[in-house]
């Protein structure tokens, strides 16, 4: 099964725990591939969106190879690993250390995941890697930089009556905002599913 992770909360020690965004991230149980799309809670402002695969360090630690990133240009130079734990409610706890984009310093984090898991999933890239989609169940994201160097991303949820709706998107996101089919036999040969 796919996963759909929703963050409740991130907190920099030692301040207090809070959400300023809305975080999805979208993981494939078959590649490992994650897609991950943070926008600035009521704004157009992306504050992440990076992709690429995951891999386990030990029982508890994951490692994350970023492919792509709207932070630099360089993916490959993030270092994003975390150690997770069940909390009593069922929700994940993460920590480590990353950098704290208000101070530019390398902090310790702690980030609270919830986590629901869907079998219908696609998950797409296009050959130069410059555009990643994913689809698990009713969601939907993607991200990508253009031929300028421009990033762009948006996050998509299926309503109640089976119409996707655009829940948070930059501005520039227009021109690529057609979503995934529900079948993967019909992308174009632009596409490799992942």
């Amino acid at each position: 099964m796919a996963s759909i992770s929703y963050r409740d909360s991130i907190r920099w020690l030692p301040d207090e725990a809070s959400e300023p965004t809305d975080t999805i991230v979208l993981s494939s149980p078959k590649s490992n591939v994650f897609v991950d799309v943070r926008f600035i809670k009521g704004t157009k402002d992306l504050d992440w969106a990076f992709a690429g695969y995951r891999s386990a360090l030990g029982p508890d630690a994951t490692q994350f190879v970023h492919l792509i990133d709207s932070r630099t240009l360089d993916a490959l130079s993030v270092d994003d690993r975390g150690s997770n734990s069940t909390l009593p409610d069922g929700r994940t706890l993460e920590t480590g250390e990353m950098v704290n984009p208000a101070t530019g310093n390398i902090t310790a984090y702690e980030e609270i995941w919830r986590e629901e898991t869907s079998d219908q999933f696609l998950f797409a890239k296009n050959y130069e890697g410059t555009t990643w989609r994913a689809r698990v169940g009713r969601w939907q994201v993607a991200l990508g930089r253009d031929l300028d160097s421009e990033f762009w991303a948006w996050q998509a949820e299926k309503d109640e009556n089976g119409v996707w709706l655009m829940k948070n998107s930059t501005e520039n996101a227009k021109q690529h905002a057609d979503l995934l089919p529900g079948d993967m036999m019909v992308l174009d040969k632009n596409w490799v599913v992942i």
